[in-house]
């Protein structure tokens, strides 16, 4: 069994343990009835003390995916994840709460807040904002917005500023009909719920689907608000690692033959922060799965406007022929943030329910954004300015990838989409080092950790968006990090 540790991590070496033998049991590589060594073989092995040992089998225990035997063959076991899961039909006790679960949380919290702190200097602050992924001033629709806004004033309209239906007006759920049929999703604007953004859907979702206790599947690196949205439901959150290619989809079938969770968060192309793009493989086996397991899938779809190499795979809305997913995008992005406005697809059940839910909270929507967006879209605006936003992040791409390349030690893909580089620092590097020293140069670095809720895996990360820096502050950003990076190596 290979385990490698780092001392320098601030992840508790128990829970790196822990990861690092559930990350091997789950992908098939640790099989039922193996056994695996003992405390002392272990302490012996990882110079680590059997108090560190004995809490990560312990860890293992409660996970359900090893147990201990104390009858001949003594030791501890791989517990078959499949067997178990047709044993019990798949339901486990709820944990119940401890100082250890307790702690859990506010780590978490903690690193929500490092996120926030990292997020709101992008935008708040005169330094380099590497860390937000924020709309760039330079470039926002202001002369068509100006153009709309001047009819809306000479014709009188009314519409624009009266109220709306709860789930929004018949105009702007007219034209997102139009919108997605040109991405192969053909759907009734009665299938359609207006969002403030994806966050406040993700929320409502969660709440119409889970209760304290269940489980629920998010890909990792994540994004930190997702979790602290469905923890605070009550509900246990398992993690799946995303590879070149997507999630790893052996991994998500052990969990859900195990854990048989109740929801499943995804952001399949252009997965923030990772960048990867899954293949249309797996999206029709993470399809089957959710099907055969009777699991809503929530696909967040933000990203789609930034498509540099017109991939232009299927959506998981387009491949569900079981009314298994529920669609979210927003255009806070690829319209102007202050809009705040986006939407959901779904079956009719779903919108139903979910109108109920958000009736709660709000009795009617922004008509204004609506109507700008529609008029913004039957103009013809929508699409020029989505080419628009293609070639100009595409520049904005290609050249951090150019400064990039100058830095030694680090490892990066180039993306295929989206707004930021995930980039994997030298060995003798944290992303807590880094960003610490970068932000005291004014460079604002977003920390890899604030991502990986079980810790371990992000120390050696740091996520650079390049969505509102000008050419001039990536070039000098990526000299910041160079001339730091290039500091640790003397």
């Amino acid at each position: 069994m290979n385990i490698q540790l780092n001392h320098s991590s601030t992840t508790p070496l128990y829970q790196q343990i822990r990861n690092k033998i559930r990350d091997q049991i789950l992908s098939g590589q640790l099989v039922d009835g193996f056994k695996i060594p003992s405390e002392r073989q272990m302490v012996e092995r990882l110079g680590v003390h059997r108090n560190t040992v004995k809490k990560a089998y312990e860890m293992l225990i409660e996970d359900g995916l090893i147990y201990a035997s104390v009858k001949s063959p003594r030791g501890y076991f791989v517990r078959s994840v499949i067997a178990e899961a047709k044993a019990d039909g798949g339901q486990k006790k709820n944990k119940s709460f401890s100082s250890l679960n307790k702690n859990f949380n506010y780590h978490f919290l903690g690193m929500q807040n490092t996120f926030q702190r990292f997020y709101n200097s992008s935008y708040l602050s005169d330094g380099i904002p590497f860390a937000g992924v924020l709309s760039n001033k330079e470039i926002l629709p202001q002369t068509y917005l100006q153009e709309i806004l001047k009819e809306i004033s000479e014709e009188k309209l009314v519409e624009p500023y009266w109220f709306c239906d709860p789930q929004g007006t018949e105009r702007f759920r007219g034209a997102l009909t139009d919108m997605l049929f040109e991405r192969n999703i053909y759907i009734r604007p009665q299938n359609i719920q207006v969002i403030t953004e994806t966050y406040e859907a993700l929320s409502n979702i969660a709440f119409m689907y889970l209760k304290e206790g269940d489980y629920v599947i998010v890909e990792e690196p994540t994004i930190p608000a997702v979790v602290n949205i469905l923890l605070h439901t009550g509900a246990n959150v398992l993690f799946v690692p995303v590879e070149k290619d997507g999630m790893k989809i052996d991994i998500l079938e052990n969990l859900v033959k195990l854990y048989r969770p109740k929801l499943i968060y995804t952001m399949p192309d252009f997965q923030n922060p990772s960048t990867c793009v899954m293949s249309v493989e797996k999206r029709k086996r993470l399809l089957k799965c959710a099907y055969e397991y009777n699991i809503p899938i929530v696909e967040d779809d933000s990203l789609n406007v930034w498509d540099y190499n017109e991939l232009y795979l299927p959506r998981l809305f387009s491949l569900d022929t079981s009314d298994s997913v529920i669609y979210i995008d927003s255009f806070n992005l690829s319209f102007f943030p202050g809009a705040r406005i986006g939407y959901m697809v779904a079956p009719d059940n779903v919108i139903q329910t979910y109108s109920k839910i958000i009736n709660k909270d709000q009795l009617f929507l922004n008509s204004m954004s609506q109507y700008l967006w529609a008029r913004f879209y039957e103009k013809g605006y929508y699409t020029k300015y989505q080419r628009f936003l293609i070639d100009f992040y595409r520049k904005k791409r290609d050249l951090m990838r150019e400064e990039l390349s100058k830095i030694p030690g680090i490892l990066f893909e180039v993306p295929q989409g989206g707004l930021v580089y995930w980039i994997k620092l030298p060995e003798y590097l944290n992303d807590r080092q880094i960003a610490s020293v970068a932000e005291r140069k004014g460079l604002f670095l977003m920390p890899g950790h604030t991502f990986f809720v079980e810790g371990g895996r992000g120390d050696s990360y740091l996520r650079l968006s390049f969505s509102s820096v000008s050419d001039e502050q990536i070039v000098k950003g990526c000299s910041i990090l160079r001339n730091i990076i290039e500091a640790y190596s003397i």
